[in-house]
C-alpha cells in the first residue's frame, strides 16, 4: 500500500509541468551526513539550510547531476552550488550573508569533485541553481551531499605528536643498539 502512494507520488511529481519554484529545505542542525535529493523543472534555485554548533567542523559536500538516461530524458545544465554564511538575519539571502568558497559546478560526470571548508559555529546554507532540461517535462534530478567532521582539540594534536616522537625516539635508539 505504501509503495503504491510512492509511486503514484512520484508520477505526479516527475509529471508537472513549469517553472521550478525556489525551495528550502531545513536540516536543522548538521549531523554527521546529509543529502537532499531534487526533482526539478526548468530554472530553479534551491537552499538548503542549516547549523553548526558547539564546535567548529569541517565540511565537505558535493552535488551530481543524475542524469537519467544519459542526460536525455532528465538533464541538469548549468548545475552550481554555493555555501553562505546567513547574515544577523538568520535567512536565506539577506544583504549581509557572506559567500564562502566558490561557486561550485556540477553535471553527470562531476560527482567525485570534493569541496572542504572550515566552519564555525553559526548557520549556514547551499545554494543550488541550474536548469532542468531533460527531454521529460524539462526536467532534471540532482544530489546534495554534506558531511562533517569535527576539528580535533589542541590536546588531541599534542598526544599525537607526543607519541610520534615516542615512536621516532624508540626507532633511533633500536637503530643504535643494532
Amino acid at each position: 500500500m505504501k509503495l503504491h502512494s510512492i509511486w503514484a507520488a512520484s508520477a505526479l511529481a516527475l509529471g508537472a509541468v513549469g517553472a521550478q519554484a525556489d525551495t528550502t529545505t531545513t536540516w536543522g542542525a548538521h549531523g554527521p551526513v546529509e543529502i537532499g535529493v531534487s526533482v526539478v523543472f526548468g530554472s530553479f534555485t534551491d537552499y538548503f539550510t542549516f547549523d553548526i554548533a558547539p564546535d567548529s567542523h569541517w565540511v565537505s559536500s558535493t552535488a551530481v547531476a543524475n542524469n537519467l538516461g544519459g542526460g536525455t530524458v532528465l538533464n541538469i545544465s548549468g548545475g552550481q552550488y554555493s555555501l553562505w554564511s546567513m547574515g544577523a538575519d538568520a535567512g536565506v539571502g539577506g544583504s549581509d550573508d557572506v559567500q564562502l568558497g566558490g561557486n561550485w559546478s556540477f553535471d553527470g560526470t562531476s560527482g567525485n569533485t570534493t569541496n572542504s571548508v572550515l566552519l564555525a559555529p553559526g548557520k549556514y546554507f547551499y545554494k543550488v541553481t541550474g536548469v532542468g532540461d531533460g527531454s521529460y517535462s524539462h526536467g532534471g534530478m540532482y544530489t546534495l551531499t554534506s558531511t562533517i567532521m569535527p576539528v580535533p582539540e589542541t590536546e588531541t594534536w599534542a598526544m599525537m605528536l607526543a607519541g610520534l616522537g615516542m615512536l621516532g625516539f624508540l626507532a633511533a635508539r633500536r637503530r643504535r643498539d643494532d
